[in-house]
């Protein structure tokens, strides 16, 4: 399981940009383990990115099956930390992704799904509450 740095906590344009490395790093324990809660805690409801991880570790997991690989590397991330007409904080991510393969018993292949092999953009959109960073909407960027 992930620890969130302590820098991560801080509102400044440094503690976003290493909440994003560990909001990544969440996603990739979700496919690692099946286990989305804690992205959950650290995400909002209006996430699109969020939404779409959910449903395909949900699926992956189901029954006996499992995620071999969809590992993201976070290749960089930058934020101007400029507080927008929302009340939210920006943080753009190059990232890449691993190709996923959904295992079942047996180790049977069902499905290949190649990842991200470009490097993609994201946006994080994050707000800060209290003494912790949100994801309140993540999108990628076309």
């Amino acid at each position: 399981m992930p620890v969130m740095p302590e820098l991560a906590k801080e509102k400044s344009k440094e503690g976003l940009e290493a909440f994003a490395e560990y909001w990544y790093s969440l996603i990739n324990y979700g496919f690692e383990t099946g286990n989305t809660e804690p992205t959950k805690e650290t995400s909002g409801s209006d996430c699109v990115v969020c939404r779409s991880f959910y449903r395909m570790v949900n699926n992956g997991y189901a029954d006996d099956d499992w995620i071999v690989g969809g590992k993201i590397e976070l290749v960089t991330n930058h934020s101007d930390f400029i507080l927008t007409a929302d009340g939210l904080y920006q943080v753009l991510a190059n990232i890449q992704q691993d190709e996923l393969q959904y295992r079942g018993p047996a180790n049977v292949l069902y499905e290949v799904d190649d990842g991200i092999r470009d490097i993609t953009v994201q946006m994080i959109e994050a707000s800060y509450l209290g003494d912790r960073w949100q994801a309140t909407r993540v999108v990628t960027m076309k």
